[in-house]
């Protein structure tokens, strides 16, 4: 599959000139089936993005979506409530049934619903319908999770662990292509999100939206340069599409030096002065993940040390976590703390990356 081509034949269908970054963005985070955090730099382009990642959901994917916006007093009914659609909102969506056929489903797990009780409840269990006549979109996105209290962010972290989403109006399931997408500004991301949500989310992907029309008007205090259409249903890219790179992906070749060059990025990440944590084990499926999902987007079948840096700097980005001064090693043998302070200030994730990856030798 030409991805490129496929890209420019999609934007004169959808009829707007959709964002490729974020498109391959959302891609790649759809074919390894995971969920993703998407990054401003600048606070004003938060609304452009959100709405350009929304359009792409519903009018590129077909997706339903949902835009949720925390605040330190939601609590975790509110969040819950709010990641919710009403199913009459998605065309040709199956009635509620009675609540006692949903009783009935809800005794077995999501994975284990016996079909034998009654097949129309499992499949609309399995769907994430619930006798209330709610379900969860395809795609969540959530404004200002940096701002919301530890019992959100666990709640979080429980459904994309579980799949699912227990409250006082049911059982909810995730339907199948389901994605979580995070817009945080860059700056916060790490001061209030705790290491193990953020550990779970496959890649980050930092956006600077062309900021400048022709008449050199910036869009982030007046209206955008290009025209956005309304949000409509609209499946352009199929799920058919999506499994194909799947496909491709799991036969990707790496070979021994590429493997060899992956483990080295690794240890150098664990071993690194500046680092406290954030190379997890979880980490290091993802990267290698994320090289298969990649390859197809090139039109190769075998990694190349390009797309493995490209993949280090997406899915560690956002782990990594900078040691404080009392952490570093050579406080035991007499380091002031102060002038390690000094030393540490200077160290940041992209920082750590690039230090990294310009020091372990690429493979020819």
């Amino acid at each position: 599959m030409d991805l490129l081509s496929k890209i420019v034949m999609l934007k004169e269908t959808a009829g707007f000139d959709f964002d490729t970054d974020l498109f391959i963005g959302l891609l790649a985070s759809l074919v390894g089936r995971q969920h993703a955090i998407v990054t401003v730099d600048n606070d004003m382009y938060l609304d452009f993005t959100e709405k350009m990642i929304l359009l792409i959901a519903s009018n590129i994917f077909g997706f339903t979506t949902t835009s949720v916006t925390c605040a330190p007093g939601t609590t975790t009914e509110e969040f819950a409530n709010s990641m919710l659609i009403a199913t009459e909102s998605v065309p040709g969506s199956f009635s509620p049934l009675p609540s006692a056929l949903f009783e009935k489903a809800a005794e077995y797990p999501w994975n284990g619903v016996r079909t034998d009780v009654n097949p129309q409840a499992a499949m609309l269990a399995q769907r994430g319908f619930n006798n209330r006549g709610q379900r969860f979109p395809n795609l969540v996105l959530i404004r200002n999770l940096d701002q919301s209290s530890n019992y959100v962010q666990a709640q979080l972290l429980e459904i994309l662990r579980t799949k699912k989403l227990v409250t006082s109006k049911g059982l909810f399931m995730t339907p199948p292509s389901f994605l979580v997408i995070p817009l945080l500004s860059k700056s916060n991301m790490r001061l209030h999100l705790f290491p193990y949500l953020l550990d779970h989310f496959f890649i980050s992907h930092s956006y600077e939206p062309s900021n400048v029309d022709e008449s050199g008007t910036e869009f982030g205090k007046w209206s955008p340069p290009i025209l956005l259409p309304p949000m409509t249903l609209q499946c352009l890219f199929s799920v058919k599409d999506i499994d194909t790179l799947s496909s491709i992906g799991n036969s990707v070749c790496i070979s021994a030096d590429i493997r060899r060059y992956m483990h080295d990025i690794m240890v150098f990440l664990r071993m690194h002065r500046a680092i406290r944590g954030g190379v997890s084990a979880r980490a290091s499926r993802d990267f290698e993940l994320l090289i298969r999902c990649l390859c197809p987007f090139h039109g190769i079948s075998f990694a190349t040390p390009s797309i493995v840096v490209i993949a280090a700097r997406k899915t560690y980005s956002h782990r990594i976590t900078i040691s404080s001064p009392e952490d570093d090693r050579s406080v035991l043998y007499g380091s002031e703390t102060e002038a390690l302070s000094k030393f540490i200030q200077h160290w940041t994730p992209d920082v750590v990356l690039d230090d990294v990856l310009d020091t372990v030798p690429v493979p020819m």
